[in-house]
């Protein structure tokens, strides 16, 4: 991952979706009402994480990188600090249903998918989303993640366009779109160093703004990737 950020088996089709093995399922309690809705939510994911871990190992490293760059996004467009860190929580769970994807279609490069490969894909979402209610994760935030495939330009699974799709959800797919970009192999052989590595990430970022991305939450990402780069200068 980059130095930017800030500080059982599967089958070939989605289970209906419910706690991964050894997950316990949640019930809302008096003492849930005394905490924070991003120490609940990081609280009651961290067993789908663990679940995820062991289905993908290192995709914890993509949650993190995806929920650092949602929280710098977040922060950069000015969304409240309670919101701004339940942003970053629901970023950490945003791929929790990969559990129900087999991992060499999570493994295959974009060009290589089958339309039978990319409806799995698309179906992720939503089952991570009931993985998430069935945690104790609050409704709201199963909503932001359940929403995240959502296109700006309204192409998405559910059609939402533009300010239909909650901007939690808008800030969530571009972080998870920086993170990806940054890791992403070099388009050629030899050593790419950090300063093309990020332009490359920002030039994709600017690229799908406006139809995939909200040209907004990309504006704020990208400037702070552009920030961070002239501090290291």
């Amino acid at each position: 991952m980059s130095s930017d950020r800030p500080s059982g088996a599967p089958s070939s089709e989605p289970e209906p979706a419910g706690p991964p093995a050894g997950a316990q399922v949640h019930r809302p309690g008096n003492a849930d009402n005394e905490l924070g809705l991003a120490t609940l939510v990081q609280a009651r994911g961290s067993e789908l994480l663990d679940a995820l871990e062991r289905h993908l190992p290192s995709s914890r490293d993509h949650a993190d990188g995806t929920a650092a760059y949602a929280f710098a996004a977040a922060v950069e467009l000015e969304l409240e600090r309670d919101q701004a860190e339940a942003v970053r929580e629901a970023a950490r769970l945003h791929e929790v249903g990969n559990v129900y994807l087999p991992p060499a279609v999570l493994a295959k490069p974009p060009g290589e998918l089958t339309p039978e490969d990319r409806k799995l894909l698309d179906s992720r979402f939503a089952s991570g989303a009931e993985l998430a209610r069935g945690a104790g994760i609050p409704d709201r935030v199963c909503e932001w993640i359940g929403a995240i495939p959502e296109r700006f330009d309204g192409s998405g699974p559910a059609g939402l366009a533009a300010e239909r799709i909650p901007i939690e959800s808008r800030v969530v797919r571009v972080a998870c779109a920086c993170d990806t970009a940054l890791a992403a192999p070099a388009p050629a052989p030899g050593d790419v160093s950090s300063d093309e590595r990020r332009e490359m990430a920002i030039h994709a970022l600017r690229a799908a703004a406006g139809s995939e991305l909200d040209p907004r939450v990309t504006a704020a990402l990208t400037a702070m990737l552009e920030r961070a780069a002239a501090m290291q200068r």
